[in-house]
């Protein structure tokens, strides 16, 4: 069927999308609807909400319909969010989460999981249709709402590694938020504090700390050497004998273009003398304690002989201990 003119901009606008609500507004009648929708030229996607054409709804789509079918106030949070503000690690689920003021009784329904809050969003972007929590908030509570400790971790520090949000951000998101249920969503605050920027970095510093013969491990400092040259940065650190620790890994950087630079960098170091010792994340699950001796290995073979000179800035907190 043919629509009426003042709802061709809002099909457009909303993705082919339009309430029952907007279609009785333009004059549309129930008969009408029913129509094309028993003759599948219209598709029930929500209640209330019709999508105008076939085909399974596109990931954009599906967060139009969230946002029709919810009304306001309301906004895309947690994982959904963080997804929509680009972290990769917190895309890949098949439901839409929105939140809600507490004081609305909106449920649950089909594919979105509504989530109510006594402390509204009202730092929220506004992209009509879409009302989507701000970077820090929705990282928090995808972290808050992740599966797995990894999972948050990574949404985490992926956000920060990238500059989707800044470290100090989350923590006073953090600080604000509810204390109840949030012990996964610090400790992956923590890790982006001290300087790591993925989760196999925080599983070998977390290992390296219950080393007896290393010392605190320095994540991801700025190193200048002496005749000024800045040098890449470093996964992991020892500063007393100036020696590298490079987690290689695909998955977890940000690009083509990082993997490469994380893997020149080691001729870097050699250039200037510093002794590097590398760890990929297969290996490192394999066998932790193996990793954990080569580099107790390579510390102790550092401390027989001359320092490099360069000097380590740590960023954050950067000392994990």
């Amino acid at each position: 069927m043919d629509l009426p003119k003042p709802l061709s901009y809002l099909l457009e606008h909303q993705r082919g999308l339009l309430t029952i609500e907007q279609l009785e507004r333009a004059g549309v009648t129930r008969g009408a609807r029913r129509h094309a929708l028993a003759r599948g030229r219209w598709r029930l996607v929500l209640p209330r909400v019709v999508c105008v054409g076939a085909g399974p709804l596109t990931p954009q789509q599906r967060l139009v319909a969230a946002m029709l079918w919810a009304g306001a106030p309301a906004a895309v949070g947690s994982l959904t969010a963080a997804a929509w503000h680009g972290v990769l690690s917190a895309d890949g689920e098949q439901v839409v989460r929105l939140v809600v003021p507490a004081g609305r009784s909106l449920r649950s329904q089909g594919f979105v999981v509504v989530r109510r809050t006594r402390r509204w969003d009202e730092r929220h972007w506004d992209r009509s249709p879409l009302v989507v929590s701000s970077p820090a908030r929705a990282v928090v509570d995808a972290a808050r709402d992740a599966r797995t400790p990894d999972l948050a971790r990574a949404v985490v520090l992926e956000a920060a590694q990238r500059k989707i949000v800044r470290v100090e951000d989350l923590r006073t998101e953090l600080e604000d938020g509810p204390r109840q249920g949030s012990a996964t969503a610090r400790r992956a605050v923590q890790d982006a504090e001290a300087g790591a920027w993925s989760v196999p970095e925080v599983d070998l510093a977390t290992a390296l700390r219950r080393s007896r013969v290393l010392p605190p491990v320095m994540l991801n400092p700025d190193l200048v050497a002496v005749d000024g040259t800045r040098l890449p940065r470093p996964d992991g650190w020892f500063d007393d004998v100036a020696l590298a620790v490079q987690v290689h890994s695909k998955r977890h950087h940000s690009d083509a273009e990082d993997w490469e630079v994380t893997v020149l960098s080691d001729g870097a170091y050699a250039e200037y003398g510093i002794p590097v010792v590398g760890v990929t994340p297969r290996s490192f699950a394999r066998d932790p304690q193996a990793a954990v001796r080569r580099i107790e290995r390579a510390y102790l073979a550092a401390l027989g002989g001359a320092r490099p000179d360069v000097i380590a800035t740590p960023i954050g907190h950067g000392l994990v201990s």
